[in-house]
Protein backbone atom coordinates (compact mmCIF):
# COMPACT_ATOMS: atom_id res chain seq x y z
CA UNK A 1 0.00 0.00 0.00
CA UNK A 2 1.36 3.17 -1.08
CA UNK A 3 1.50 5.85 1.74
CA UNK A 4 -0.91 8.05 -0.09
CA UNK A 5 -3.25 5.47 0.06
CA UNK A 6 -2.91 4.63 3.87
CA UNK A 7 -2.92 8.27 4.68
CA UNK A 8 -6.40 8.52 3.26
CA UNK A 9 -7.77 5.33 4.14
CA UNK A 10 -7.07 5.66 7.92
CA UNK A 11 -8.51 9.41 7.61
CA UNK A 12 -11.37 8.05 5.65
CA UNK A 13 -12.14 5.44 8.73
CA UNK A 14 -11.22 8.13 11.37
CA UNK A 15 -14.38 10.00 9.80
CA UNK A 16 -16.54 7.23 9.91
CA UNK A 17 -15.73 6.80 13.87
CA UNK A 18 -16.28 10.26 14.38
CA UNK A 19 -18.80 11.37 12.65
CA UNK A 20 -21.12 7.74 12.02
CA UNK A 21 -20.61 8.01 8.54
CA UNK A 22 -20.97 5.08 6.46
CA UNK A 23 -19.64 5.82 3.08
CA UNK A 24 -16.48 8.03 3.06
CA UNK A 25 -14.99 8.79 -0.25
CA UNK A 26 -12.47 10.84 -1.48
CA UNK A 27 -14.57 14.05 -2.43
CA UNK A 28 -16.71 13.89 0.71
CA UNK A 29 -16.87 16.97 2.81
CA UNK A 30 -16.47 16.75 6.22
CA UNK A 31 -19.44 19.61 6.63
CA UNK A 32 -21.39 17.50 4.61
CA UNK A 33 -21.35 15.11 6.82
CA UNK A 34 -22.33 17.00 10.13
CA UNK A 35 -18.67 17.62 11.20
CA UNK A 36 -18.64 20.48 14.01
CA UNK A 37 -15.72 22.47 15.32
CA UNK A 38 -15.44 19.93 18.72
CA UNK A 39 -15.02 17.07 15.82
CA UNK A 40 -12.39 18.22 14.22
CA UNK A 41 -10.25 18.97 17.42
CA UNK A 42 -11.27 14.89 17.96
CA UNK A 43 -10.03 14.56 14.47
CA UNK A 44 -6.51 16.56 14.75
CA UNK A 45 -5.92 14.98 17.81
CA UNK A 46 -6.37 11.35 16.56
CA UNK A 47 -4.09 12.15 13.72
CA UNK A 48 -1.84 13.09 15.87
CA UNK A 49 -1.65 9.69 17.78
CA UNK A 50 -2.21 7.61 14.86
CA UNK A 51 0.12 9.18 12.36
CA UNK A 52 1.96 11.39 14.11
CA UNK A 53 1.49 14.54 12.03
CA UNK A 54 0.54 17.63 14.25
CA UNK A 55 -2.25 19.57 12.17
CA UNK A 56 -4.33 22.48 13.19
CA UNK A 57 -8.24 22.12 13.11
CA UNK A 58 -8.51 25.51 11.45
CA UNK A 59 -6.47 24.02 8.83
CA UNK A 60 -8.30 20.63 8.27
CA UNK A 61 -11.67 22.79 8.47
CA UNK A 62 -9.91 24.94 5.56
CA UNK A 63 -8.97 21.69 3.76
CA UNK A 64 -12.95 20.42 3.73
CA UNK A 65 -12.72 17.02 1.76
CA UNK A 66 -10.77 13.94 2.24
CA UNK A 67 -8.52 14.82 -0.56
CA UNK A 68 -7.48 18.15 0.80
CA UNK A 69 -7.12 16.61 4.45
CA UNK A 70 -5.07 14.31 2.67
CA UNK A 71 -2.65 16.40 0.93
CA UNK A 72 -2.58 18.65 4.38
CA UNK A 73 -1.88 15.62 6.66
CA UNK A 74 0.93 13.54 4.05
CA UNK A 75 2.56 17.40 4.44
CA UNK A 76 2.86 17.64 7.93
CA UNK A 77 4.24 13.86 7.71
CA UNK A 78 6.86 14.52 5.32
CA UNK A 79 8.00 17.82 7.35
CA UNK A 80 8.41 15.38 10.52
CA UNK A 81 10.86 12.96 8.14
CA UNK A 82 12.74 15.84 7.12
CA UNK A 83 14.05 17.07 10.61
CA UNK A 84 11.13 19.31 11.98
CA UNK A 85 10.80 18.69 15.63
CA UNK A 86 7.93 15.79 16.21
CA UNK A 87 5.37 16.53 17.62
CA UNK A 88 4.82 16.39 21.17
CA UNK A 89 3.54 13.39 22.97
CA UNK A 90 -0.17 14.02 23.72
CA UNK A 91 -0.90 13.64 27.72
CA UNK A 92 -1.76 10.24 28.74
CA UNK A 93 -5.49 9.60 28.55
CA UNK A 94 -8.06 7.07 31.33
CA UNK A 95 -7.19 4.11 32.02
CA UNK A 96 -9.65 1.21 32.96
CA UNK A 97 -9.04 0.13 36.27
CA UNK A 98 -7.27 3.49 37.34
CA UNK A 99 -9.78 4.63 40.12
CA UNK A 100 -9.89 4.29 44.41
CA UNK A 101 -12.53 2.23 46.26
CA UNK A 102 -15.01 5.64 46.33
CA UNK A 103 -14.41 7.48 43.27
CA UNK A 104 -15.13 10.96 43.10
CA UNK A 105 -17.45 12.95 40.66
CA UNK A 106 -16.70 14.27 38.02
CA UNK A 107 -17.07 18.09 37.78
CA UNK A 108 -20.29 18.04 35.71
CA UNK A 109 -21.51 15.73 38.14
CA UNK A 110 -20.55 17.65 40.85
CA UNK A 111 -22.41 20.58 39.56
CA UNK A 112 -25.45 18.63 39.24
CA UNK A 113 -25.04 16.45 42.71
CA UNK A 114 -24.80 19.96 44.20
CA UNK A 115 -27.94 21.64 42.72
CA UNK A 116 -30.14 18.32 43.55
CA UNK A 117 -28.76 19.06 47.00
CA UNK A 118 -30.17 22.33 46.84
CA UNK A 119 -33.72 20.95 45.72
CA UNK A 120 -34.43 17.89 46.08
CA UNK A 121 -37.68 18.05 44.27
CA UNK A 122 -36.10 19.41 41.10
CA UNK A 123 -36.61 17.43 37.72
CA UNK A 124 -34.84 20.14 36.05
CA UNK A 125 -31.91 17.47 34.96
CA UNK A 126 -34.15 15.15 34.11
CA UNK A 127 -33.56 13.72 30.32
CA UNK A 128 -36.96 12.24 29.60
CA UNK A 129 -36.86 10.50 25.93
CA UNK A 130 -39.51 8.21 24.31
CA UNK A 131 -38.88 5.55 21.42
CA UNK A 132 -41.30 4.39 19.45
CA UNK A 133 -41.70 0.81 18.18
CA UNK A 134 -43.16 -0.12 14.92
CA UNK A 135 -43.78 -4.01 14.67
CA UNK A 136 -43.94 -7.27 16.36
CA UNK A 137 -42.69 -6.40 19.73
CA UNK A 138 -40.73 -8.95 21.73
CA UNK A 139 -41.30 -7.71 25.41
CA UNK A 140 -38.98 -10.45 26.97
CA UNK A 141 -36.51 -9.70 24.76
CA UNK A 142 -36.93 -6.04 25.23
CA UNK A 143 -36.04 -6.39 29.18
CA UNK A 144 -32.93 -8.50 28.47
CA UNK A 145 -31.63 -6.01 26.23
CA UNK A 146 -32.10 -3.39 28.87
CA UNK A 147 -31.15 -5.21 31.83
CA UNK A 148 -27.85 -6.06 29.75
CA UNK A 149 -27.14 -3.13 28.76
CA UNK A 150 -27.44 -1.83 32.64
CA UNK A 151 -25.00 -4.40 33.43
CA UNK A 152 -22.26 -3.41 30.63
CA UNK A 153 -22.31 0.37 31.39
CA UNK A 154 -21.59 0.87 35.34
CA UNK A 155 -23.05 4.44 35.34
CA UNK A 156 -26.21 3.68 35.02
CA UNK A 157 -26.27 1.31 37.86
CA UNK A 158 -24.37 4.11 39.72
CA UNK A 159 -25.48 5.70 43.17
CA UNK A 160 -23.86 8.77 44.37
CA UNK A 161 -23.41 9.27 48.14
CA UNK A 162 -21.85 11.64 50.46
CA UNK A 163 -18.87 11.51 53.61
CA UNK A 164 -18.61 14.22 55.43
CA UNK A 165 -20.06 16.24 52.95
CA UNK A 166 -18.25 15.19 50.17
CA UNK A 167 -20.04 13.21 47.57
CA UNK A 168 -18.47 10.00 46.23
CA UNK A 169 -19.70 6.92 43.30
CA UNK A 170 -21.07 4.01 44.49
CA UNK A 171 -21.61 1.70 41.67
CA UNK A 172 -23.61 -1.10 42.35
CA UNK A 173 -23.74 -4.70 41.01
CA UNK A 174 -24.94 -5.65 37.83
CA UNK A 175 -28.77 -6.38 38.09
CA UNK A 176 -30.25 -10.03 37.94
CA UNK A 177 -33.25 -7.63 35.98
CA UNK A 178 -34.14 -4.37 35.63
CA UNK A 179 -37.33 -3.50 35.60
CA UNK A 180 -39.74 -2.49 32.88
CA UNK A 181 -43.01 -1.84 34.18
CA UNK A 182 -45.42 -2.29 31.08
CA UNK A 183 -49.18 -0.86 30.77
CA UNK A 184 -51.65 -2.27 27.89
CA UNK A 185 -53.63 1.23 26.48
CA UNK A 186 -55.10 -0.91 23.60
CA UNK A 187 -58.49 -0.51 25.77
CA UNK A 188 -58.18 3.41 26.01
CA UNK A 189 -60.25 5.55 25.08
CA UNK A 190 -57.45 7.93 23.57
CA UNK A 191 -54.15 5.67 23.44
CA UNK A 192 -52.13 8.46 22.36
CA UNK A 193 -53.33 10.62 25.05
CA UNK A 194 -52.86 8.21 27.84
CA UNK A 195 -49.37 7.15 26.40
CA UNK A 196 -48.37 11.01 26.58
CA UNK A 197 -49.81 11.28 30.36
CA UNK A 198 -47.87 8.54 31.26
CA UNK A 199 -44.85 9.46 29.75
CA UNK A 200 -45.31 13.04 31.21
CA UNK A 201 -45.38 11.32 34.38
CA UNK A 202 -42.30 9.02 33.71
CA UNK A 203 -40.18 12.19 32.77
CA UNK A 204 -41.05 14.06 35.93
CA UNK A 205 -39.58 11.11 38.52
CA UNK A 206 -38.22 12.92 41.22
CA UNK A 207 -34.25 10.85 41.62
CA UNK A 208 -32.90 10.19 44.82
CA UNK A 209 -29.24 10.03 43.32
CA UNK A 210 -28.16 8.45 46.72
CA UNK A 211 -30.74 5.87 45.80
CA UNK A 212 -32.05 5.67 43.10
CA UNK A 213 -30.56 4.18 39.58
CA UNK A 214 -30.11 7.22 37.45
CA UNK A 215 -33.03 5.73 34.73
CA UNK A 216 -36.40 4.52 34.50
CA UNK A 217 -37.76 2.89 31.91
CA UNK A 218 -41.93 1.93 30.98
CA UNK A 219 -43.34 0.12 27.99
CA UNK A 220 -46.21 1.09 26.75
CA UNK A 221 -48.44 -1.18 24.42
CA UNK A 222 -50.93 1.53 22.32
CA UNK A 223 -51.95 -1.41 19.61
CA UNK A 224 -50.27 -5.01 18.62
CA UNK A 225 -47.72 -3.50 16.90
CA UNK A 226 -47.36 0.16 17.94
CA UNK A 227 -44.93 0.60 21.66
CA UNK A 228 -43.48 3.41 23.29
CA UNK A 229 -40.65 2.67 25.23
CA UNK A 230 -40.35 6.08 27.69
CA UNK A 231 -37.06 6.22 29.30
CA UNK A 232 -35.93 8.91 32.25
CA UNK A 233 -32.24 9.55 32.69
CA UNK A 234 -30.39 11.75 35.43
CA UNK A 235 -28.08 13.91 33.72
CA UNK A 236 -25.69 13.12 36.10
CA UNK A 237 -25.04 9.75 34.24
CA UNK A 238 -26.13 10.83 30.45
CA UNK A 239 -25.30 13.43 27.78
CA UNK A 240 -27.26 14.17 24.82
CA UNK A 241 -24.10 12.05 22.87
CA UNK A 242 -24.58 9.60 25.64
CA UNK A 243 -28.60 8.84 24.60
CA UNK A 244 -27.76 7.82 21.01
CA UNK A 245 -24.99 5.11 22.31
CA UNK A 246 -27.69 4.10 24.89
CA UNK A 247 -30.48 3.40 22.26
CA UNK A 248 -28.45 2.54 19.57
CA UNK A 249 -26.75 -0.34 21.56
CA UNK A 250 -30.16 -1.11 22.95
CA UNK A 251 -31.17 -2.27 19.51
CA UNK A 252 -28.31 -4.02 18.82
CA UNK A 253 -28.44 -6.16 22.37
CA UNK A 254 -32.20 -6.65 21.85
CA UNK A 255 -30.97 -8.25 17.57
CA UNK A 256 -28.33 -10.17 19.70
CA UNK A 257 -29.93 -14.01 20.21
CA UNK A 258 -27.63 -14.83 22.79
CA UNK A 259 -28.51 -11.63 24.90
CA UNK A 260 -29.88 -12.36 28.69
CA UNK A 261 -28.92 -16.00 27.81
CA UNK A 262 -25.67 -16.15 29.13
CA UNK A 263 -24.17 -16.74 25.33
CA UNK A 264 -24.08 -12.85 24.48
CA UNK A 265 -22.30 -10.11 26.70
CA UNK A 266 -22.69 -7.10 24.60
CA UNK A 267 -22.53 -5.35 21.40
CA UNK A 268 -18.98 -6.66 19.54
CA UNK A 269 -17.37 -6.34 23.28
CA UNK A 270 -17.42 -10.02 24.72
CA UNK A 271 -18.99 -7.92 28.25
CA UNK A 272 -18.41 -3.92 29.86
CA UNK A 273 -16.29 -1.56 28.30
CA UNK A 274 -12.73 -1.46 28.95
CA UNK A 275 -13.23 2.10 29.94
CA UNK A 276 -15.90 2.99 32.46
CA UNK A 277 -17.09 6.71 33.24
CA UNK A 278 -15.72 6.81 37.18
CA UNK A 279 -11.98 5.97 35.15
CA UNK A 280 -12.63 8.81 33.25
CA UNK A 281 -13.52 11.21 36.18
CA UNK A 282 -10.95 10.07 38.13
CA UNK A 283 -8.42 10.82 35.50
CA UNK A 284 -10.30 14.52 34.68
CA UNK A 285 -9.31 15.50 38.01
CA UNK A 286 -6.50 14.17 38.08
CA UNK A 287 -5.35 16.20 34.78
CA UNK A 288 -7.83 19.08 35.72
CA UNK A 289 -4.76 20.65 38.41
CA UNK A 290 -1.57 22.72 37.95
CA UNK A 291 0.33 23.94 34.76
CA UNK A 292 -3.18 22.68 32.75
CA UNK A 293 -5.29 23.92 35.08
CA UNK A 294 -3.45 27.64 35.02
CA UNK A 295 -3.13 27.43 31.01
CA UNK A 296 -6.33 26.97 30.96
CA UNK A 297 -8.01 29.55 33.38
CA UNK A 298 -5.48 31.83 31.54
CA UNK A 299 -6.62 31.08 28.57
CA UNK A 300 -10.08 31.94 29.46
CA UNK A 301 -9.27 35.40 31.56
CA UNK A 302 -7.93 36.34 28.02
CA UNK A 303 -10.78 35.49 25.84
CA UNK A 304 -13.33 36.98 29.08
CA UNK A 305 -11.46 39.28 31.15
CA UNK A 306 -11.97 39.16 34.86
CA UNK A 307 -15.86 39.25 36.46
CA UNK A 308 -17.12 39.02 32.52
CA UNK A 309 -21.15 40.11 32.84
CA UNK A 310 -23.49 38.34 31.34
CA UNK A 311 -25.74 39.85 27.98
CA UNK A 312 -28.42 41.97 29.30
CA UNK A 313 -30.89 41.20 26.57
CA UNK A 314 -34.27 43.46 27.42
CA UNK A 315 -37.05 41.61 29.13
CA UNK A 316 -40.97 41.57 29.42
CA UNK A 317 -40.76 41.48 32.80
CA UNK A 318 -38.21 42.47 35.83
CA UNK A 319 -36.02 39.80 36.44
CA UNK A 320 -37.42 38.12 39.84
CA UNK A 321 -35.37 37.92 43.16
CA UNK A 322 -35.33 33.97 42.69
CA UNK A 323 -35.53 32.07 39.66
CA UNK A 324 -38.56 29.54 39.14
CA UNK A 325 -36.74 27.84 36.42
CA UNK A 326 -40.58 27.53 34.76
CA UNK A 327 -40.28 28.01 31.07
CA UNK A 328 -41.93 27.34 27.43
CA UNK A 329 -40.92 27.10 23.66
CA UNK A 330 -41.62 28.82 20.30
CA UNK A 331 -40.46 26.90 17.40
CA UNK A 332 -40.26 27.85 13.99
CA UNK A 333 -39.03 25.91 10.77
CA UNK A 334 -36.36 27.16 8.20
CA UNK A 335 -37.25 25.56 5.00
CA UNK A 336 -35.01 23.63 2.62
CA UNK A 337 -34.23 26.43 0.20
CA UNK A 338 -32.89 28.94 3.02
CA UNK A 339 -30.81 25.95 4.52
CA UNK A 340 -29.52 25.18 1.61
CA UNK A 341 -28.06 28.65 0.89
CA UNK A 342 -27.10 29.11 4.66
CA UNK A 343 -24.89 25.74 3.75
CA UNK A 344 -23.31 27.28 1.12
CA UNK A 345 -22.85 30.75 2.07
CA UNK A 346 -20.92 28.69 5.05
CA UNK A 347 -18.75 26.94 3.16
CA UNK A 348 -17.93 28.90 0.44
CA UNK A 349 -16.63 31.80 3.62
CA UNK A 350 -14.53 28.70 5.11
CA UNK A 351 -17.74 28.00 7.72
CA UNK A 352 -20.30 25.62 8.63
CA UNK A 353 -24.00 25.78 8.64
CA UNK A 354 -23.62 26.16 12.46
CA UNK A 355 -20.86 28.68 12.56
CA UNK A 356 -23.53 30.87 10.01
CA UNK A 357 -26.80 30.36 12.20
CA UNK A 358 -24.56 31.48 15.56
CA UNK A 359 -22.99 34.62 13.39
CA UNK A 360 -26.70 35.25 12.66
CA UNK A 361 -28.23 35.22 16.02
CA UNK A 362 -25.33 37.22 17.54
CA UNK A 363 -26.26 39.91 14.90
CA UNK A 364 -29.68 39.76 16.38
CA UNK A 365 -28.84 39.76 20.07
CA UNK A 366 -26.54 42.52 19.45
CA UNK A 367 -29.11 44.84 17.49
CA UNK A 368 -31.57 43.71 19.95
CA UNK A 369 -29.60 44.59 23.18
CA UNK A 370 -28.33 47.41 22.00
CA UNK A 371 -24.14 46.26 22.77
CA UNK A 372 -21.67 45.21 20.25
CA UNK A 373 -20.19 42.13 22.52
CA UNK A 374 -22.02 39.19 22.80
CA UNK A 375 -21.39 36.43 24.60
CA UNK A 376 -23.39 33.33 24.02
CA UNK A 377 -22.99 29.88 25.61
CA UNK A 378 -22.65 26.86 23.34
CA UNK A 379 -22.71 23.19 24.50
CA UNK A 380 -19.44 21.23 23.70
CA UNK A 381 -19.14 17.12 23.62
CA UNK A 382 -16.15 16.78 25.79
CA UNK A 383 -15.10 14.13 23.69
CA UNK A 384 -11.75 15.03 22.60
CA UNK A 385 -10.06 11.76 23.11
CA UNK A 386 -10.86 9.10 20.61
CA UNK A 387 -11.38 6.64 23.70
CA UNK A 388 -13.99 9.24 24.72
CA UNK A 389 -15.91 8.85 21.78
CA UNK A 390 -18.18 5.36 23.07
CA UNK A 391 -18.22 6.49 26.81
CA UNK A 392 -21.67 6.44 28.36
CA UNK A 393 -21.68 9.32 30.84
CA UNK A 394 -21.89 13.17 31.67
CA UNK A 395 -19.06 14.72 29.71
CA UNK A 396 -21.16 17.69 27.89
CA UNK A 397 -19.50 20.87 29.00
CA UNK A 398 -20.73 24.62 28.60
CA UNK A 399 -18.30 27.47 26.81
CA UNK A 400 -18.85 30.90 26.82
CA UNK A 401 -18.20 31.86 22.12
CA UNK A 402 -17.30 35.72 22.95
CA UNK A 403 -17.84 38.38 19.48
CA UNK A 404 -17.09 41.64 19.27
CA UNK A 405 -19.40 43.49 16.52
CA UNK A 406 -17.25 46.94 17.04
CA UNK A 407 -16.39 48.70 13.51
CA UNK A 408 -19.67 47.83 11.88
CA UNK A 409 -19.01 44.75 10.28
CA UNK A 410 -20.39 43.10 7.45
CA UNK A 411 -21.89 39.84 7.82
CA UNK A 412 -18.88 37.96 6.37
CA UNK A 413 -16.50 39.83 8.48
CA UNK A 414 -18.86 38.58 11.42
CA UNK A 415 -18.92 34.98 9.66
CA UNK A 416 -14.82 35.12 10.53
CA UNK A 417 -15.24 36.25 13.80
CA UNK A 418 -17.67 33.59 14.67
CA UNK A 419 -15.47 31.15 13.07
CA UNK A 420 -12.67 32.35 14.99
CA UNK A 421 -13.71 32.35 18.40
CA UNK A 422 -16.18 28.90 17.91
CA UNK A 423 -12.67 27.70 16.88
CA UNK A 424 -10.71 28.74 19.80
CA UNK A 425 -13.44 28.10 22.55
CA UNK A 426 -14.16 24.27 20.75
CA UNK A 427 -10.46 24.00 21.47
CA UNK A 428 -10.78 25.11 25.03
CA UNK A 429 -13.26 22.80 25.94
CA UNK A 430 -11.52 21.00 28.44
CA UNK A 431 -12.04 23.65 31.58
CA UNK A 432 -15.25 22.64 33.13
CA UNK A 433 -17.53 25.61 33.12
CA UNK A 434 -17.85 25.57 36.79
CA UNK A 435 -13.65 26.11 37.07
CA UNK A 436 -14.04 28.72 34.71
CA UNK A 437 -16.44 30.49 36.57
CA UNK A 438 -14.71 30.00 40.11
CA UNK A 439 -11.61 31.49 38.82
CA UNK A 440 -13.44 34.68 37.19
CA UNK A 441 -16.73 35.55 38.64
CA UNK A 442 -16.72 37.44 41.83
CA UNK A 443 -20.50 36.83 42.05
CA UNK A 444 -21.85 33.21 42.43
CA UNK A 445 -25.48 31.78 43.34
CA UNK A 446 -28.37 29.63 42.38
CA UNK A 447 -30.05 32.19 40.91
CA UNK A 448 -27.31 34.50 38.94
CA UNK A 449 -26.54 32.97 35.63
CA UNK A 450 -22.49 34.01 35.24
CA UNK A 451 -20.90 34.88 32.22
CA UNK A 452 -23.70 34.12 29.52
CA UNK A 453 -27.39 33.75 29.84
CA UNK A 454 -28.35 33.02 26.34
CA UNK A 455 -27.46 29.80 24.58
CA UNK A 456 -27.80 28.43 21.29
CA UNK A 457 -26.91 24.59 20.25
CA UNK A 458 -26.82 23.23 16.78
CA UNK A 459 -28.09 19.27 16.93
CA UNK A 460 -26.74 17.37 14.08
CA UNK A 461 -29.68 15.64 12.00
CA UNK A 462 -30.52 12.10 14.36
CA UNK A 463 -29.59 8.86 13.14
CA UNK A 464 -32.57 6.73 14.72
CA UNK A 465 -31.41 2.98 16.36
CA UNK A 466 -32.65 -0.35 14.38
CA UNK A 467 -34.13 -3.09 16.44
CA UNK A 468 -34.16 -6.52 14.46
CA UNK A 469 -37.44 -7.21 13.10
CA UNK A 470 -38.77 -3.83 13.89
CA UNK A 471 -39.92 -1.81 11.02
CA UNK A 472 -39.86 1.34 12.33
CA UNK A 473 -38.57 3.04 15.15
CA UNK A 474 -37.34 6.97 15.85
CA UNK A 475 -36.50 8.54 18.89
CA UNK A 476 -37.73 11.73 20.32
CA UNK A 477 -35.58 13.74 22.36
CA UNK A 478 -37.99 16.03 23.08
CA UNK A 479 -38.72 15.87 26.59
CA UNK A 480 -40.82 18.41 28.49
CA UNK A 481 -40.92 21.86 27.64
CA UNK A 482 -41.99 23.74 30.77
CA UNK A 483 -38.67 24.51 32.25
CA UNK A 484 -36.17 26.71 31.14
CA UNK A 485 -32.25 26.56 32.27
CA UNK A 486 -31.63 29.93 30.79
CA UNK A 487 -32.85 33.31 29.75
CA UNK A 488 -33.07 31.91 26.36
CA UNK A 489 -31.69 28.94 24.64
CA UNK A 490 -31.85 28.40 21.18
CA UNK A 491 -31.85 24.94 19.49
CA UNK A 492 -31.42 24.25 15.74
CA UNK A 493 -31.85 21.41 14.70
CA UNK A 494 -30.83 19.92 10.97
CA UNK A 495 -32.74 17.81 9.13
CA UNK A 496 -33.79 16.91 5.58
CA UNK A 497 -36.21 19.50 5.23
CA UNK A 498 -34.63 22.29 6.81
CA UNK A 499 -33.53 23.69 9.98
CA UNK A 500 -35.98 23.19 12.95
CA UNK A 501 -36.09 25.82 15.13
CA UNK A 502 -37.02 25.70 18.85
CA UNK A 503 -36.60 28.92 21.17
CA UNK A 504 -36.95 27.70 24.73
CA UNK A 505 -37.47 30.80 27.18
CA UNK A 506 -37.88 31.84 31.07
CA UNK A 507 -41.55 32.53 31.01
CA UNK A 508 -40.32 34.75 34.08
CA UNK A 509 -39.32 37.03 31.86
CA UNK A 510 -41.15 36.81 28.69
CA UNK A 511 -44.34 36.63 27.70
CA UNK A 512 -45.36 34.33 24.69
CA UNK A 513 -45.12 37.38 21.48
CA UNK A 514 -41.72 37.83 21.97
CA UNK A 515 -40.10 34.30 21.22
CA UNK A 516 -42.63 34.22 18.58
CA UNK A 517 -41.40 37.44 17.31
CA UNK A 518 -38.03 37.00 17.90
CA UNK A 519 -37.91 33.76 16.17
CA UNK A 520 -39.20 35.57 12.87
CA UNK A 521 -36.75 38.69 13.06
CA UNK A 522 -34.09 35.94 13.16
CA UNK A 523 -35.40 33.99 10.39
CA UNK A 524 -35.40 37.13 8.37
CA UNK A 525 -31.52 38.23 9.58
CA UNK A 526 -30.46 35.19 8.06
CA UNK A 527 -31.96 35.95 4.68
CA UNK A 528 -31.16 39.19 4.87
CA UNK A 529 -27.62 38.38 5.79
CA UNK A 530 -27.13 35.70 3.37
CA UNK A 531 -28.92 38.22 0.40
CA UNK A 532 -26.57 41.24 1.28
CA UNK A 533 -23.52 40.17 2.97
CA UNK A 534 -21.04 42.80 2.57
CA UNK A 535 -23.22 45.87 3.79
CA UNK A 536 -22.79 46.39 7.74
CA UNK A 537 -25.11 43.56 9.08
CA UNK A 538 -26.07 45.95 12.55
CA UNK A 539 -27.80 48.15 10.11
CA UNK A 540 -29.72 44.70 8.32
CA UNK A 541 -33.73 46.14 9.39
CA UNK A 542 -34.69 42.39 11.38
CA UNK A 543 -31.65 43.12 13.16
CA UNK A 544 -32.90 46.27 15.10
CA UNK A 545 -35.48 43.64 16.52
CA UNK A 546 -38.66 45.09 18.79
CA UNK A 547 -41.43 42.84 19.67
CA UNK A 548 -44.57 44.99 17.78
CA UNK A 549 -46.85 46.19 19.62
CA UNK A 550 -45.58 45.99 23.07
CA UNK A 551 -44.11 48.76 25.05
CA UNK A 552 -42.92 47.07 27.99
CA UNK A 553 -39.84 45.19 26.68
CA UNK A 554 -37.47 47.74 28.70
CA UNK A 555 -36.68 45.72 31.41
CA UNK A 556 -32.85 45.18 32.14
CA UNK A 557 -30.57 43.74 34.68
CA UNK A 558 -26.74 43.94 34.28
Amino acid sequence: MTVMGFVEEELAQMWAEILGATDVALGSHWQALGGRPETVRTLADRIDEELGARVEPEGLLDAGTLEGMSRLVRGAMTAGKAGAAPAAAGPAGPRAGARPERPALSFAQQRLWFMQQIDPDTTLYNVPTVLRLRGALDHGRLGRALTALVARHEVLRTTYRASSGVPHQAVAAAPGEFPLPTTDLTAAAEPAAEAARIAAEVGAYVFDLAADLPLRAHLLRLGAEDHHLVVTFHHIAIDGWSVEIFFRELGELYGDPGTGTGSGTGPGTGGEPALQYADYAVWQRERLQGDTLDALTAHWRSVLGDDPQALAVPTDHPRPRHRSFRGAVATRDLGPELTARLREFGRAERGTLNMTLLAGFQALLAGWSGTEDVTVGIPVAGRTRPELQELLGCLINMVPVRVGLGGDPAFRSLLARTRTALLDASAQQELPFDKLVEALVSRRSRDFLPVFRVMFSFLKEQSDPVFAGLEHCSLDLTGPQDTAKYDLSLYAQESGAGVALTLEYDTDLFGPETPAALLAAYEQTLHDAITFPDGPVLDLPAVRFRPSGTERNTHRDR
